[in-house]
């Protein structure tokens, strides 16, 4: 039923690409804004 050919690469792999940089964006402002929170604590 789910076959692999190359229409399924070239319209597949890009998708999955695009969402896994999309969560990979996010974990890394995710950690960024957590570590500048942190960094702001020890001031007040």
């Amino acid at each position: 039923m789910f076959g692999i050919d190359p229409y399924v690469l070239e319209t597949l792999l890009p998708s999955l690409v695009g969402v896994a940089a999309m969560a990979a964006a996010m974990v890394w402002g995710f950690i960024k804004v957590r570590h500048l929170m942190n960094e702001d604590k020890p001031q007040k």
